[in-house]
């Protein structure tokens, strides 16, 4: 009986080992974090969407006909032995659909961190889920949405036209232009307001704060 007892052991002991070596070589293989860059030429595109989960969001506007894209995207800590979710096959998505440019990273437990440079196009429209969003733009028609977090956009005064900014929980401010309607309930706000020129300029928030400049 106690022979038998210590060659459970063992084998016990021997089950853990190989398990632990295991975790320990995968480790040494996964990738915490990569970054991916992206140069995109755009031919006839007018639209270009931006779509991510968690993380942030740099966009300024450039001269050229080129989009580039710096993407560094990190593994979150999750399981029982609190590992980094392998990114070392993760990447920005790419996709076209007649004159609209798709670029998205929707996978999960990452935090991804744009960098994204863009000469003018006719609308830009970007989403996210958590983060931030940091814009400085001339010359486009401007979507933003984002759940929980802060958006602080610089703009060009006489580029902007119609500019609606609506904030379920927290705060929006706007320095420049004409503010036609300020509407401020409990937890809530929303501005409505008026550059010189014809681009539309919408931001939709959750919960956070909405900052605009127009210079």
């Amino acid at each position: 009986m106690i022979k038998s007892q210590l060659f459970i052991k063992k084998i016990m002991l021997m089950c853990v080992g190989v398990f632990l070596m295991t975790i320990l070589v995968t480790s040494a293989h996964a990738e915490d974090r990569v970054v991916r860059n992206h140069s995109i030429t755009l031919d006839d595109i007018q639209e270009v969407e931006i779509s991510n989960s968690v993380g942030r969001i740099d966009l300024v506007q450039t001269e050229g006909d080129q989009i580039r894209v710096v993407l560094e995207i990190e593994g979150k800590k999750k399981g029982f032995f609190r590992r980094s979710v392998d990114v070392e096959d993760m990447d920005l998505e790419i996709k076209q659909r007649g004159g609209t440019l798709f670029l998205s990273f929707d996978e999960k437990n990452t935090n991804a961190e744009w960098t994204v440079e863009m000469p003018s196009v006719e609308r830009t429209i970007i989403q996210m889920g958590v983060g931030e969003i940091v814009l400085d733009i001339s010359d486009t028609d401007l979507d933003v949405e984002l759940g929980v977090g802060d958006v602080n956009i610089n703009a060009q005064e006489q580029r902007v036209g119609r500019i609606n900014l609506n904030v379920g929980v927290g705060d929006a401010r706007i320095r420049g232009g004409e503010v036609l309607d300020s509407e401020s309930a409990f937890i809530s706000k929303s501005i409505r307001a008026q550059g010189s020129g014809d681009k539309d300029l919408e931001v939709d928030l959750g919960v956070g704060d909405v900052s605009i400049r127009l210079n």
